[in-house]
Parts: C-alpha cells; sequence; structure tokens
C-alpha cells in the first residue's frame, strides 16, 4: 500500500499541474455559470434547467478530463524516461497501474467538487436550494467518471495516447446508447444479439444519467437504493478494466 500510495501522490502532483486540465476547468466553469443564464430566460422551468443544464455539462467535462489524463499516463512517463527509474525499485507492474489510477481518480474526485461547489452557488444565486438530487447526481458522475478513467488506463496500458483516446470515447459513447441500442434492437434476433454483445463488453453508463424522477423519489428509497446499485456495478467494472490493464501492461516491452 505505501508504494501505491507513493505512485498515485506523485501521478496526483503531476495531474494538477497539467494545463489540459485547467483548460477544461475553465469551460467547464463557464458552462455551469452559462446555465444560470438559461435558467433566468425560463419562465416556468428554472429550476429544472439549471440544474439539468449544470449537472449534464459537469459530467461531460468531468469524462472529457478523464480521457485527456488517462490516455497520457504511461505516455509521458516512458517519454521523459521516468517510469525507467520506478520499475527497476520493487515496485510491481500493477501497483504501477493501481497508483496511475488512484492519483488521477483524485484529481478527478477533486474537480468534480469544485465543479460542484460552483453549480451550488449557480443554484443558490438563482434562488434554488441545492438538495438530495445534486448530491446524488455528483456521485453518479463521480463512478461515471472513474469507470472511464478506468477504461483509459486499460487501452493506454498497450497503446498510443491517440488511439486510446479515441477508443476510450468510443466506449462511453457506447455506453451512453447501451439502453437506446436495446431498444431498437426489439423484433430483431441479429440486432439482440449484437446488443448483448455490447452490453456484456461495454459498461452502461445510461446508468448514470437517471430521470429526475428516480433522484427526486419522495422518501429517498428508490434513489439510494437506484445510486447504490449504479455504484457497485461501476466499481465491479472499474476493478476488472484495471485488472486487464495491468495483465497487459505486465507484459508489455518498455525497451
Amino acid at each position: 500500500m505505501h508504494r501505491i500510495g507513493a505512485v498515485a501522490l506523485n501521478t496526483f502532483r503531476e495531474a494538477v499541474r497539467d494545463r489540459v486540465l485547467y483548460g477544461i476547468l475553465f469551460f467547464a466553469v463557464c458552462l455551469l455559470l452559462f446555465s444560470f443564464v438559461l435558467g433566468e430566460l425560463a419562465l416556468y422551468a428554472q429550476e429544472r434547467v439549471v440544474e439539468d443544464v449544470g449537472i449534464a455539462g459537469l459530467q461531460i467535462f468531468s469524462v472529457l478530463m478523464a480521457v485527456f489524463l488517462g490516455v497520457s499516463l504511461f505516455y509521458k512517463e516512458i517519454e521523459k524516461k521516468t517510469l525507467y527509474t520506478v520499475l527497476p525499485k520493487p515496485v510491481a507492474r500493477w501497483e504501477v497501474v493501481v497508483g496511475k489510477f488512484a492519483g488521477l481518480y483524485g484529481t478527478l474526485l477533486l474537480q468534480i467538487a469544485v465543479m460542484g461547489v460552483v453549480l451550488a452557488a449557480v443554484l443558490v444565486a438563482s434562488g434554488i436550494a441545492p438538495g438530495r438530487h445534486l448530491f446524488l447526481s455528483l456521485l453518479l458522475a463521480a463512478m461515471e467518471v472513474g469507470i472511464v478513467a478506468a477504461i483509459a488506463i486499460f487501452f493506454t496500458s498497450f497503446s498510443t495516447p491517440f488511439v486510446s483516446g479515441l477508443f476510450t470515447l468510443g466506449v462511453f459513447v457506447v455506453g451512453r446508447l447501451v439502453d437506446s441500442l436495446w431498444e431498437l434492437s426489439r423484433g430483431s434476433p441479429a440486432l439482440r444479439a449484437v446488443a448483448r454483445a455490447v452490453g456484456v463488453v461495454a459498461p452502461n453508463l445510461y446508468l448514470y444519467v437517471p430521470t429526475r424522477r428516480t433522484l427526486l423519489d419522495t422518501d429517498g428509497f428508490v434513489a439510494w437504493a437506484y445510486v447504490a446499485k449504479s455504484l457497485g456495478y461501476g466499481a465491479l467494472y472499474t476493478v476488472i478494466a484495471l485488472a486487464l490493464a495491468a495483465f497487459l501492461f505486465e507484459r508489455r516491452d518498455l525497451v
């Protein structure tokens, strides 16, 4: 755990210095502030517009951060030759993979927290009290971005940043459309078989964009049960993706 913690801390420090990260964060904050303007223009649905646009923007920009930072983790280390100073030490390659993910995920959680605070401030400025809906949405966004980060690390463990970025974005898009593909496949056995295969390989990221009614459940039981199920599914998929990444990275020739 000490070795993993050291790798994670070093990854976190490098990630928070990345200029791309601050560029994406800047545009995310701008979109959150823009949701306030849209809310003011909406006469009868101000609360819904501000929350929905703000949460959607937060999720999309968080995913972009995960992709841009995740696909360059090992590439930067190899290019700068810093990875060659780590591997000769008593550090297993799987510990490097887990440590990299932990450091990256910590950075992403920090960015989500910052954007969540900004969104809460926008809601307050709009005269809306942040409630359970916002908190649960942030939990789901944090889990989704963890899955995307694990997928990015999986691809970058054996491929280049550009290809890894394309594959990761492709899996994200397919993951968001898994439920839609399943609905479209009704009545066609061939399409249903394809949808089933896609559903097994790609994560069902549609789970992390639930309807407002689900998260605004009156007694909260349905909302919390849904979130707990989604978090459990995401954690399992993340572990599997990282295990595959560690397996491939262990066999990668870095010479």
